[in-house]
Formats: C-alpha cells, sequence, structure tokens
C-alpha cells in the first residue's frame, strides 16, 4: 500500500513539474532596429564653412515603427551647439532607411538612440568645384 501512495506521489510531482515548466514562457528574443541606408547630411554652406576639416558629435533619438520608418519626431539628445547643424542631422535620420525591431519573429516598434560622428569636408566654394576661375583684373 506504501508502494502504491509513494508511486502515486511520484507520478504526481512529476506531471506537476512538466506542467509548470510546460506553463513558463521564455522571454522573447529581440532583434534592435538596424539602419539599412543612412541618408546624406546636407548642411547649408555656411555651416559648412564653420565646421570645415571638423568631425562633430550629435545623438539623436527616433522611434522607428514597425515598417521600418521614422515615427513621429526625431529629438536631439547631444546637439552640436548650431541649430542649423542640428536641424540637418534630423532631416537626414526622417530620410533614413531602417528595419524595424522585433520580437522573435514579430515586428515592433521601438526607440533608437543613433551617436553621430559627423566628419565635415573643407568646404570648396562652387565657382571653384566647377573649375571656373576670375581674374583680379575683374
Amino acid at each position: 500500500m506504501k508502494k502504491l501512495q509513494l508511486i502515486m506521489v511520484l507520478m504526481l510531482l512529476l506531471t506537476t513539474g512538466m506542467s509548470v515548466s510546460a506553463l513558463a514562457k521564455e522571454k522573447p528574443q529581440m532583434t534592435p532596429p538596424q539602419i539599412i541606408t543612412l541618408a546624406a547630411i546636407s548642411l547649408p554652406q555656411d555651416v559648412k564653412e564653420k565646421f570645415a576639416e571638423q568631425t562633430v558629435s550629435v545623438k539623436v533619438k527616433a522611434t522607428i515603427s514597425v515598417s521600418g520608418s521614422i515615427d513621429g519626431d526625431v529629438q536631439i539628445i547631444t546637439s552640436s551647439g548650431d541649430a542649423a547643424f542640428d536641424a540637418a542631422v534630423m532631416e537626414s535620420i526622417q530620410r533614413s532607411v531602417f528595419t524595424p525591431a522585433y520580437s522573435d519573429t514579430t515586428a515592433v516598434s521601438s526607440s533608437i538612440i543613433l551617436p553621430l560622428h559627423v566628419k565635415v569636408e573643407k568646404s570648396i566654394p562652387e565657382e571653384q568645384a566647377n573649375g571656373e576661375v576670375q581674374s583680379a583684373a575683374e
């Protein structure tokens, strides 16, 4: 009789243990959004001249929708110190292409913080870039 009770208790424990583990869910595998294409940053000429041959740091926050597009406004977390520079960076992020974040195999909306280091090349006046030379006699 005691053997039968022991076997029943063991069976109950095994069944309970199996059902508890079957009910426990694993955390979903999260994959962050990725940049597919970062759009070029179009700086105004005066900003190019101001930051010529410098690397400027800007940190932005954006929400990426389930379709991979920017959802809402891009926010400046760390400014370059120049409003026109920051605006050009935000506009570039708005035009960029992303993959959405995934929870297992389901696309989800998420926020991303992007630290950007923008190297500004030396600004060449358009006349010189086109090979036009003005004479001093003019």
